[in-house]
């Protein structure tokens, strides 16, 4: 075998071998660009839904001289949300007029039922209370149904009736 025919042996399998590890290199590196674009999607859906993870109700009972319930709202974010709707059962378990609010700022608020027009009164914060408020915890019949907002970035949000946070 002459030795010119060695060294282009040599040669083409050196070239070969750097094509295929090539190749395995590129197979490698699309896996890690996928691996941080889906890094990147997640944080960015985070980020979008950071100030709506901070947003929710329940409904309470407020211990007085008389139990009344009521709903308590809470934008536990550093920003106001907008366009508030609660939709709750009442002990019937039925529908009631929802909480309808243009703008909660942050804090924690309660609202109690009222036979007055709009079927609630007007929110109140929660520390500004002497009577005790406790959480309904148990009752399958006075519940949050829906709850549905705008955040501060205009996006709109909604919880169902078992917290679940979506993008509407």
């Amino acid at each position: 075998m002459p030795l010119g025919s060695l060294a282009d042996i040599v040669t083409a399998l050196t070239a070969i071998f750097a094509l295929l590890a090539a190749i395995a290199a590129a197979r490698h590196a699309r896996q890690l660009f996928g691996v941080e674009a889906r890094r990147d999607e997640a944080a960015a859906a985070r980020e979008r839904q950071s100030q709506a993870s901070k947003v929710f109700a329940w409904v309470a009972s407020r211990i007085a001289d008389e139990t009344t319930y009521g709903v308590v709202v809470v934008n536990s974010s550093e920003q106001a949300i907008y366009d508030v709707e609660v939709r709750v059962t009442d002990a019937q378990a039925r529908e009631r007029r929802p909480v309808v609010l243009t703008i909660l700022p942050p804090g924690a608020y309660y609202l109690g039922e009222s036979s007055e027009a709009y079927g609630w009164e007007f929110a109140s914060r929660l520390r500004s209370f002497d009577d005790e408020i406790r959480p309904v915890t148990k009752s399958k019949k006075r519940r949050v149904l829906a709850m549905s907002f705008r955040d501060s970035s205009n996006l709109a949000w909604t919880r169902d009736d078992e917290g679940i946070l979506e993008a509407a």
